[in-house]
């Protein structure tokens, strides 16, 4: 029950960071405006986290592991167009909440001057970076595999972008551009394979 309790307890703080972040902003949020909307004085907050890096660093590693499941989901959702396009729209719908946009753009600009914290985001940037080229390009060696990579996390990133200076983007029609991009490469590789095996027969 008392882990059950301090989990709760994080999870709590957790969510009333990432409120303040957003509202005011990571670096004029203090122990003590996190503590005003968690409802507890901010020594109690002290008892589950030392800092506010650690709390940024425990938001970070939950949207990693989000990160992981989706990419993970996406990889797998390709048996058909339709699969692929519904698993986009799942993950999109998530990643360009304008919450998590302006969420990710404060930290990008207190990282420009707090070592600390850039080194916590490049961290973790490897770690996606990785994970991608494993799930996209196993055993590859071609080094443009990594450009592809970088690509694909730029369009990403950059949509963010553009739905804050754009609302009324269509968010079905950019759905329907990212699927066509990751599966229709995918089934024209599978349609060479074929035509190779083929041809060997």
């Amino acid at each position: 029950m008392a882990k059950n309790l301090a989990q709760q307890r994080r999870e709590e703080i957790i969510n009333a960071a990432h409120k303040c972040f957003v509202t005011k902003g990571f670096h004029a949020t203090g122990m003590a405006d996190i503590a005003r909307e968690f409802g507890m004085s901010a020594g109690h907050i002290y008892n589950y986290f030392p800092s506010k890096t650690a709390i940024i660093e425990e938001v970070i590693s939950r949207g990693m592991e989000d990160f992981y499941k989706n990419s993970c989901a996406l990889q797998e959702s390709q048996g058909s167009y339709q699969e692929t396009l519904d698993q986009v729209k799942r993950i999109l719908g998530q990643a360009l909440k304008k919450e998590r946009i302006i969420l990710s753009l404060e930290l990008l600009a207190e990282a420009s001057h707090d070592p600390e914290l850039e080194k916590v985001l490049q961290v973790a940037d490897v770690k996606a970076r990785t994970h991608l080229k494993d799930i996209c390009y196993p055993d590859s060696e071609d080094p443009m595999d990594w450009i592809r990579v970088e690509l694909g996390m730029a369009t990403i990133e950059g949509l963010g972008l553009r739905f804050l200076r754009n609302p009324s983007l269509d968010f079905d029609a950019v759905c329907e551009q990212v699927a066509d991009r990751i599966y229709t490469p995918r089934e024209k590789l599978k349609q060479q394979i074929r035509e190779l095996q083929s041809l060997k027969g």
